[in-house]
């Protein structure tokens, strides 16, 4: 699954493109676009927002959890549009999420598998991101998702401003193409892994976009291989979450070019003068960071908020590794501990 990522992209981007057209033709003329996720398509929902400001032209998009959507608002105008996205199209929050969309004046559309695509056929905006997933532990459906997303804001841009947003071919062969170079990582994430897998903690942070990855990092690690992980942006985990660091954890840097690169550098010293191991995922543009590192997993150079995707790949990599090192199955969500069945049958998803 995580080899089929680049794959993957270029297919949703170009599966969707009559989709995507009539849903960016209503959407434009909207004041915000609410992207509401929960889990792993919270993390998407986030990226949505450095898309809009990237290239959406001034679009403002709002990252909602479906939980709080559902319970909490925001109440729909005439003047807004909605975007759910859900792997499955089943989880019962992003389900009701959408309902609520669609009982509202704002157009609302679904960002789903195929999968969820025959739960909801008759959606009058439905984008199909991915073929169904065969493991708890979402990758390439999230950045299929991503794919999805960036073509409609990309679209909303084009259609707010009167020219395209993006150089031709960024969606479908220049981000593909960096994530099928960031694959080549998996040996030195095997051998990283193989290294670090006994920490008592692995904490993960970057700057803008790479903050998001390292948050979805951190979830994956979690889910595959039960170790304790926590993902912040590089100045959350500044102010406060560093204060409860130890020598013996694992600190992972997600710190390719871009305006927070630099205060990601901060947070790398910080970590070496207290003698924590440091891994590096980085484009080789910071000669200053990469010195500071124990290890690194190299991707290559492509702007933000791309590079977001193109450092999660090795990132996953790294994951399913831990799993392997720790003896867990990382596409099992747990659910093969008859205590974690039990316990996850008690309060449905």
């Amino acid at each position: 699954h995580i080899h089929q990522q680049p794959e993957s992209f270029a297919n949703a981007v170009e599966r969707n493109g009559d989709a995507v057209a009539r849903f960016a033709e209503i959407a434009s003329g909207k004041d915000r676009l609410y992207v509401v996720g929960i889990g792993t398509s919270w993390h998407a929902t986030l990226m949505a927002e450095y898309f809009a400001r990237s290239f959406g032209s001034g679009m403002t998009v709002i990252p909602v959890h479906s939980f709080d959507f559902v319970l909490y608002g925001p109440d729909l105008t005439e003047r807004d549009a909605v975007i759910v996205i859900s792997h499955t199209g089943r989880k019962s929050y992003s389900v009701d999420a959408l309902e609520r969309g669609k009982g509202s004046p704002a157009p609302t559309a679904l960002v789903t598998g195929e999968e969820g695509a025959t739960r909801h056929e008759g959606l009058e905006h439905l984008f199909i991101a991915s073929s169904p997933e065969g493991s708890a532990t979402y990758t390439f459906s999230y950045t299929s998702a991503l794919g999805v997303l960036a073509s409609v804001i990309a679209e909303i841009g084009a259609r707010r401003s009167g020219t395209d947003t993006l150089p031709e071919g960024t969606l479908t062969t220049t981000v593909p193409d960096a994530m099928r170079s960031a694959l080549d990582q998996e040996d030195a994430a095997k051998s990283l892994a193989s290294a670090h897998a006994k920490h008592r903690r692995i904490w993960l942070a970057g700057a803008g976009p790479g903050g998001v990855t390292a948050i979805e990092a951190a979830l994956k690690i979690k889910e595959s291989s039960y170790l304790q992980a926590e993902g912040f942006s590089t100045e959350q985990m500044l102010h406060g979450p560093f204060q409860s660091v130890e020598p013996d954890d694992l600190m992972i840097l997600v710190a390719p070019a871009g305006l927070g690169q630099t205060r990601t550098l901060d947070l790398a010293k910080e970590t070496k003068s207290i003698g924590l191991d440091l891994i590096v995922v980085s484009d080789g543009s910071s000669s200053d960071i990469d010195a500071l590192a124990d290890g690194s997993l190299v991707v290559p150079r492509i702007d933000e908020p791309f590079s977001a995707i193109t450092t999660l790949i090795p990132l996953h990599h790294l994951a399913y590794w831990l799993a392997m090192e720790r003896g867990t199955n990382p596409d099992k969500f747990r659910l093969d501990d008859e205590r974690f069945a039990k316990a996850f049958a008690l309060a449905k998803l």
